[in-house]
């Protein structure tokens, strides 16, 4: 009996859980601790009143924490009576009293401009908030990117009673904020929201307004949350964040504390892939043809078509469509397919439920090898670099 006791790890996740970002973590942290038998977790909310507090008794039982920096905020005297490790999920900076796990945020708006610029446009903008840590990262890769393409974008940053960065019944004010700031920006162009639920207001108030979308305005959110892309009325395109891998990572962070590792590290995980829906699935490229071809090429983007595989399709010829992709984007159409080929490959291996070599034959490469050195020579690193996150 007193050898398990010694074995066993309770561990808790204190958070609010009503944000789809926080349920997501806490379920990646129960599956890791599922795959340990002598691992107990249990949840606890913070939405405590004073007959709720734990007692002595409970505080006895606790191994580990894993929690948020509100969670904290809101039970501060609860956690000055912890004497065990603790790990934050989604911190905005580190914590040199412990460990934490959070997004790659610089990383998010560059992938989403990226996007966008793939998608044609060449107006830009960020809509965010004035003060959550995340939203300005965001913002910051975004503009970083842009800024290698010659281009800078608008930028506005919100507080909460502007525009909410969560769900609020402001709608007259907010609904106004945002229709000054379309009418302001040149059409088309590329919005990247600091998240989905800003991404489903700026949609709310561009159909209002009568502005089309993708046509007049094209919308990236991020976290990929199921319920703004309901409440929206059009599919958000979205980026999708590696949430459950933060739980997972938080909960081998306590792990490690056990072994007697000391605290204060911060991994920060890269986003996962754009999403592709409604609000970003036209292209505004100027040429007719090079659009025509672009349509042709996401669509097969995961196989290995060629160049006269696509003419065929959109009734033109190598020549021709060559020159057009050259006026129009600064590149050859062989090197289009092969990017495209390369980035479906990079969000293949960022999910995490294939490895390398099922990558390599999957997106039609004839062996594992040449996939490599051509991935490190357009992308700049190895495919194994981008897997090696998710298995760590």
């Amino acid at each position: 009996m007193q050898e398990r006791s010694i074995k066993e790890r309770h561990i808790i996740f204190v958070d609010e859980l009503h944000r789809h970002s926080d349920r997501e973590v806490c379920l990646g942290a129960a599956e890791y601790a599922a795959e340990r038998p002598a691992w107990i977790f249990d949840l606890w909310p913070v939405t405590f009143v004073p007959p709720s507090q734990p007692t002595a008794s409970d505080m006895r039982l606790v191994s580990g924490v894993l929690t948020t920096e509100r969670g904290k905020l809101q039970l501060p005297r609860l956690y000055r009576r912890f004497k065990v490790p603790v790990v934050y999920c989604l911190p905005d900076e580190p914590h040199p009293e412990a460990d934490g796990v959070g997004i790659d945020e610089v990383a998010v708006g560059e992938m989403a401009a990226h996007h966008l610029w793939s998608r044609g446009y060449r107006h830009f903008a960020f809509v965010g908030s004035s003060t959550m840590g995340w939203s300005k990262g965001r913002g910051q890769g975004f503009a970083d990117w842009l800024a290698k393409v010659e281009r800078k974008p608008e930028s506005f940053l919100f507080t909460l009673e502007q525009v909410p960065v969560f769900w609020s019944w402001n709608v007259a004010r907010r609904n106004q904020h945002l229709q000054e700031l379309l009418a302001r920006l040149p059409r088309p162009c590329g919005i990247l929201a600091a998240n989905d639920v800003i991404a489903c207001f700026i949609l709310q108030a561009a159909r209002q307004d009568g502005y089309r979308v993708p046509e007049d305005f094209g919308v990236v959110g991020v976290d990929d949350d199921p319920f703004p892309n309901a409440a929206a009325g059009l599919a958000i395109s979205s980026i999708e964040l590696p949430f459950r891998e933060v739980g997972r990572q938080a909960a081998r962070l306590l792990e490690e504390r056990w072994q007697g590792r000391p605290p204060g590290r911060l991994r920060r995980l890269p986003p996962i892939r754009v999403v592709a829906r409604a609000s970003t699935d036209a292209f505004m490229t100027q040429d007719p043809l090079v659009r025509k071809a672009q349509a042709y090429v996401e669509t097969h983007r995961h196989e290995r078509i060629t160049v006269e595989q696509v003419t065929r399709a959109i009734g033109s010829n190598r020549v021709t469509l060559g020159k057009h992709f050259q006026r129009e984007l600064d590149s050859t159409l062989q090197e289009y397919l092969r990017r495209r080929r390369l980035d479906f490959a990079a969000e293949r291996l960022r999910q995490g439920d294939v490895n390398v070599e099922e990558v390599a034959f999957e997106c039609g490469f004839s062996s594992t090898s040449y996939f490599s050195r051509l991935f490190k020579q357009v992308t700049g690193q190895r495919p194994g670099a981008l897997k090696r996150w998710r298995t760590r």
